[in-house]
Order: structure tokens, then sequence, then C-alpha cells
């Protein structure tokens, strides 16, 4: 599966609360660090924290939005960057590897501030 494809599954895997979705993007040994440091090693155990949140036992959650407005891929790394919305809406930016055809590892951060863009300066 070619990266953006398997970036877009895994994004979409999420949004419709499919755990078999996302797995099936996932490299045994995938390692999701989240935007908050929460580091996940183990594509099982990261299934297991979708479970979890899909089972509300965080309390409620539901995806309202999670729009990628850039991707790029360079051979075995992909940069994206996203709007998100559950609870609140932020942007933010993923880092991702790629290991035998399936995702290796996620490295998520979130902005904490309103961006600006260059045109606004």
């Amino acid at each position: 599966m070619l990266a953006e494809q398997l970036i877009r599954a895994y994004v979409d895997g999420w949004k419709e609360h499919n755990p078999a979705k996302i797995l099936s993007t996932l490299h045994p040994d995938c390692v999701l660090i989240e935007s908050q440091g929460q580091a996940i090693r183990g594509a099982h155990k990261i299934i297991r924290e979708v479970e979890k949140r899909i089972a509300g036992e965080y309390g409620p959650w539901k995806i309202n939005q999670w729009d990628i407005t850039t991707l790029v891929v360079a051979n075995e790394l992909c940069f994206l960057e996203w709007i998100f919305e559950a609870h609140k809406s932020f942007e933010g930016a993923s880092l991702v590897r790629f290991k035998e055809g399936k995702i290796s590892s996620v490295r998520e951060y979130r902005t904490t501030q309103p961006l600006w863009e260059a045109s606004e300066e």
C-alpha cells in the first residue's frame, strides 16, 4: 500500500472508530507518540487504547473532525499537517515513518496557540 493511502486509512480508521482499519495500517512494532506526550508501543497496544476510547473509559469520546491539510511523502517518511476536533479543536502535525509497507511510528505535535499566516505579517 502506498504511504499516502496508509496515512488516509489510519486517519479514517480513527474517525470511523474502526480499530481493524487502524490495525491494518500498522507495523506490529509501531510506536505512537501522541501530542500530549503519551507513548504507546506495539500495534496491539495502540488498538487497545483505541478500543478504550471508543468504549468511553476516559469519558465521552468522538472525533468530530480530523482533516489533513498538508501531506508530503519522502521515501520512508511522511509529514502531515491537520485540523483536529474532539472535545476541542486544534491544529497539529505528525511525522510518520514506514517499515515493510506499514506505519512504524507516528509522532504527533499540536499547536498551543493560534497559528499565524505569513501573509498576515
